[in-house]
């Protein structure tokens, strides 16, 4: 189910949602995302202590492939 718009997954809404926010950094990120307006990449880097540029990169693409960013 991995890289597919919300929209596109059929099943339970909480077993979707999990799917797509599921594992250590997503939702942080998104928690970050919903509470300032405006965060730019090194701005929100700089709130994620112990996060790569990498793996934020990654997450982030994630969560916009899958329509929530």
């Amino acid at each position: 189910m991995k890289n597919r718009h919300y929209r596109d997954i059929p099943g339970c809404p909480v077993e979707v949602a999990l799917d797509l926010i599921g594992g250590r950094w997503k939702g942080v990120v998104l928690h970050h995302l919903l509470e300032n307006d405006y965060l730019r990449f090194n701005e929100l880097h700089r709130r994620l202590p112990g996060i790569s540029q990498r793996l934020l990169t990654k997450q982030l693409r994630d969560l916009e492939e899958s329509g929530l960013v």
